[in-house]
């Protein structure tokens, strides 16, 4: 199994809310994702990102499949980087 974990730093973190539902809409969608969890900033630090996204898949393959599936490139690719000023990513194997 491997844990994809991205932090997006929002542009305006009033739109934190719309984008924890529509990443969460991508569980059901994407075939790849076993687990799925999303979470919103509640410190709001100097440090902070305004939102988690924590994704489960089988392994690479998966993963690779994850980012090219085309629900996941309109989510993430197409809406969360056009509200994002900066976002991080790890993965490892779990």
């Amino acid at each position: 199994m491997l844990k994809h974990i991205v932090l997006f730093k929002l542009k305006d973190p009033a739109c934190a809310e719309k984008c924890r539902e529509l990443i969460l809409s991508m569980k059901g969608t994407v075939g790849q994702i076993r687990e799925l969890e999303v979470g919103i900033d509640v410190l709001h630090t100097d440090r902070s990102f305004d939102i988690v996204l924590i994704v489960i898949v089988d392994d690479e393959e998966g993963l690779r499949g994850y980012a090219e599936h085309p629900y996941h490139v309109g989510v993430v690719k197409k809406y969360m980087m056009q509200v994002s000023e900066k976002s991080v990513i790890a993965d490892y194997i779990i």
